[in-house]
């Protein structure tokens, strides 16, 4: 009896060339997310990293102020220079999520449809 593959050669070969282009752009995808993944983290270390010098700076300047007013001004720019390390945190997320979302909304299935009930909805005069 012959090989199964010697009897149908060519079987696969129509497949594989319709599904390859999916899969190189999956991938490339893939790795365009993994980028700016990578560019999150290493933004957030950083931020880290500035926030827990701070605030060991912080904790000196408190120890050795004069009065409590004074050890109060110094928490109070430690808390403002850490609500902006938050807010920045948040930004750098939203733009990563906003880029992956802008190379994978295009592929999704239900993307052609939404597109489609969004121009329908355009042409609608609301009473």
């Amino acid at each position: 009896m012959s090989d199964p593959v010697t009897l149908f050669p060519n079987l696969l070969q129509p497949a594989a060339r319709s599904y390859a282009p999916v899969g190189v752009k999956f991938w490339e995808s893939e790795e365009a997310i993994l980028a700016g993944m990578k560019e999150f983290s290493d933004g957030w270390f950083e931020r880290r990293r500035i926030g827990t010098h701070a605030a060991l700076e912080t904790a000196r300047r408190m120890g050795e102020a004069a009065t409590p007013l004074d050890a109060f001004r110094e928490y109070q720019d430690w808390l403002s220079g850490a609500m902006a390390r938050v807010l920045e945190d948040g930004m750098a997320c939203q733009q990563q999520f906003m880029k992956a979302n802008a190379r994978l909304a295009p592929h999704l299935p239900h993307a052609a449809k939404a597109e489609a009930a969004a121009q329908e909805t355009d042409g609608r005069l609301s009473a």
